[in-house]
C-alpha cells in the first residue's frame, strides 16, 4: 500500500512540473557593442543620472501586465533580471552616453558632477496589447545645486511590442525609455 501510494505521489509531482511554463529572465537596454576598447574620460564633462525612482510595486523583478482597471498581473513566463528602477536606470544611463558621446555618463554617486539628472518614474503602464507606456517627470540641474532645483519636464512615451511575449516587451519598452532618454538629452544640450 504504502509504495502505491509513493508511486501516485510522484506521478502527481511529475505532472505538475510538466505543466509549469518556463520562465526566462529580461533585461532593458541594448546590447553592449561588440567592439573592443579603451576610451578616456579625462577631462569629460560628468553628469551623474541618479537612480530611477519607480513606484514601490512596480520596483520589483516582475514583469507587470495590465490585466484590468486597477489590475496588474505578473508574467508567468518571464521576469526582470534586477529590479525595475535599476534596469530603467542602467537602460537610461546607456542610451544617454550613446546619444552625448563627448559627456560622461555615471550612474554613480560624484561629488561635484557638472550636472545631475533625477528621474521619477510615474508610470510604466504594458497593455494587454503589448503597448508600453512610460509615463516620467525629469529635472537637470547643476552638480552643486541641491536635487530639487532645475526645471521640471514631463513626458509619456510609448512604444507597441511587435507581440506580446516578454521578449517583445522588453524591447518595446526599452524603445519608450531611449525616447525619454532622446527628451532627457535635448534639455542638456538646449539649456
Amino acid at each position: 500500500m504504502r509504495s502505491l501510494f509513493a508511486v501516485a505521489m510522484a506521478a502527481v509531482l511529475l505532472t505538475g512540473c510538466g505543466s509549469v511554463p518556463i520562465q526566462r529572465t529580461y533585461v532593458l537596454g541594448d546590447a553592449p557593442p561588440s567592439t573592443v576598447g579603451i576610451r578616456s574620460e579625462t577631462g569629460l564633462v560628468v553628469i551623474e543620472l541618479k537612480t530611477v525612482s519607480v513606484p514601490s510595486y512596480l520596483d520589483s523583478t516582475d514583469i507587470l501586465r495590465r490585466t484590468g482597471p486597477n489590475e496588474v498581473t505578473p508574467s508567468p513566463t518571464g521576469r526582470w533580471g534586477e529590479r525595475l528602477s535599476h534596469g530603467i536606470t542602467d537602460a537610461l544611463a546607456a542610451s544617454l552616453s550613446n546619444r552625448l558621446p563627448s559627456l560622461v555618463i555615471t550612474t554613480t554617486p560624484v561629488s561635484e558632477p557638472a550636472r545631475r539628472i533625477i528621474v521619477d518614474i510615474e508610470a510604466v503602464d504594458i497593455g494587454a496589447d503589448g503597448r508600453c507606456l512610460v509615463a516620467a517627470r525629469w529635472r537637470v540641474s547643476s552638480g552643486a545645486a541641491r536635487q530639487g532645483a532645475g526645471e521640471s519636464r514631463r513626458g509619456t512615451f510609448g512604444e507597441t511590442a511587435a507581440s506580446i511575449d516578454d521578449q517583445a516587451v522588453a524591447s518595446a519598452l526599452t524603445r519608450a525609455i531611449d525616447q525619454l532618454a532622446a527628451r532627457i538629452a535635448a534639455t542638456i544640450t538646449n539649456d
